[in-house]
């Protein structure tokens, strides 16, 4: 074991405070009322033609031109590792 110097050699326990926890039997005897974002959930996936709307309107943050073509070659760097680990493990060299 290391010793720190300036410091306790042992740390004293704290003590955890008790926390009531309610009965099953009470909880249960009561529905749960939904939360407002649960609502909304329900709401959306009522709506499928709201939520391919919603897929239309997605746009994806990416660099254009050459600058794409920098991070495509940084993050097939970054990546080489594991390209590598699956080309041994199918066999086939997929990614020359």
């Amino acid at each position: 074991m290391v010793s720190i110097p300036r410091l306790p050699t042992a740390i004293p326990a704290t003590q955890k405070n008790p926390v009531h926890k309610p009965d099953r039997a009470a909880a249960s005897a009561q529905p749960a009322e939904p939360t407002g974002g649960a609502k909304a959930v329900t709401k959306t996936v009522a709506n499928p033609a709201l939520l391919q709307q919603a897929h239309a309107n997605i746009q994806y943050d990416q660099p254009e031109g050459k600058h794409r073509e920098a991070l495509d070659t940084y993050l097939g760097v970054m990546h080489q590792s594991r390209k590598e680990a699956l080309s041994d493990l199918v066999g086939v060299d997929v990614y020359v």
